[in-house]
Order: structure tokens, then C-alpha cells, then sequence
């Protein structure tokens, strides 16, 4: 039995939502577009159009579950992830942990999730509007934002550091003995000149 994918309403109202976003996935989103713009070229299709998919196959149609499952588990296997055991369903896991761990309201979660009932996430009676939501998505994207400036700064550290390195690496021995021999006197200067203040 061939599958056929269909193009209908989402599962429940709550689906039709507004989801806030944060920095780093709208900068990879962009980016995928600008991608996708100069693929077009490539497959004479044009795939970045206000009605386009945002995951499209290279002739515009929509990029089947089993798809984008096929392409998941290759990134998985080219990144050596395996051993985690992650699933395409546990990227919205994630995603509602990271919020949980940030203590955030149950219901915003939920608005976020697109669940029906608040059980379904955990069971909390907090009404929620749209300005909750944002203030959520906001404060994870200041956490993500953080991570992210620590990643740079630790990465930009390790640069100088092997910068460093290599430029210690390639002194000859000559260099070694004159940058020795300018530490010594700066020692014996430093040492007369607390003599003579004495």
C-alpha cells in the first residue's frame, strides 16, 4: 500500500497558534533560505516564495514525516550521535524541558507545545495570554544568547592560546636564548634597582 501525504487542517485548534522564536533558530532559519534561494538556481524551481514551504522537497512539494526522518537520522550518523538515542519527537522534549528547567508557567508551555490540555503537559489552572508567551521565549532566548557568548569567548580563548603556542613553537633556539637572556637582565636590573631603594 503506497502512502499519499495530505495537505489538511492541523490535529486541533490549539495548533493554529503564533510561536515566539528565539535569535539563534530565526538566524539558522534565514540562513536556510539563502541556502534554499541559491539552490533554486540549481533545480529551476523556485523554493523561497511567501507560499513556499519552509522544508520543501527540490520541486516545491512538501517534504514528507518519513522524509525529514531520513534526513535527521543522516545528521545523527554524520555527527557520531547515535549512542544518545535521540528521536525526531524529542527535539519538542527538549524544548519543553529547557522551559521546565527554567521554571517556567505550565500554561505557556502548553500555548507553546500547541497542547489541547494543560494535563497533557502537567496540571496547573494558569490562564495565559500572548504577552506571557513572548516573555518565556524571551528568557530562553537571553539563556541560549548567554551559552552562546561563553561558547565564543571559550573558543576565542583556545584560538590565542594555540596562537600563542605555534608562535612558541616556532622560535628557533636562538630566539629562545635572547628571550632568556632579556628575562635574566630585567631579573638583575629589577634586583639592583631594589638594592639601591634600600
Amino acid at each position: 500500500m503506497k502512502r499519499v501525504t495530505i495537505i489538511g487542517t492541523t490535529k486541533t485548534a490549539c495548533s493554529v497558534r503564533e510561536i515566539p522564536t528565539t535569535d539563534i533558530l530565526l538566524n539558522e532559519l534565514k540562513r536556510w533560505k539563502e541556502q534554499q534561494h541559491r539552490h533554486s538556481v540549481d533545480v529551476g524551481f523556485e523554493l523561497t516564495t511567501p507560499n513556499s514551504f519552509v522544508f520543501a522537497n527540490d520541486d516545491g512539494s512538501v517534504r514528507t514525516y518519513s522524509g525529514c526522518r531520513v534526513i535527521f537520522n543522516r545528521f545523527i550518523k554524520r555527527n557520531h550521535l547515535e549512542d544518545l538515542k535521540i528521536h525526531f519527537h524529542g527535539l519538542r522534549h527538549t524544548f519543553s524541558n529547557m522551559l521546565f528547567e527554567l521554571n517556567e508557567n505550565p500554561k505557556i508551555i502548553q500555548q507553546l507545545l500547541g497542547h489541547r490540555d494543560v494535563t497533557t503537559t502537567i496540571s496547573v489552572y494558569n490562564n495565559v495570554n500572548s504577552d506571557y508567551v513572548r516573555e518565556s521565549t524571551s528568557r530562553l532566548n537571553d539563556k541560549l544568547n548567554q551559552n552562546e557568548m561563553l561558547r565564543l569567548q571559550n573558543l576565542e580563548q583556545e584560538r590565542k592560546q594555540e596562537k600563542e603556542q605555534k608562535e612558541l613553537d616556532d622560535l628557533s633556539d636562538e630566539d629562545i636564548d635572547n628571550m632568556l637572556e632579556k628575562i635574566l637582565l630585567a631579573k638583575r636590573e629589577r634586583r639592583k634597582k631594589k638594592e639601591n631603594d634600600m
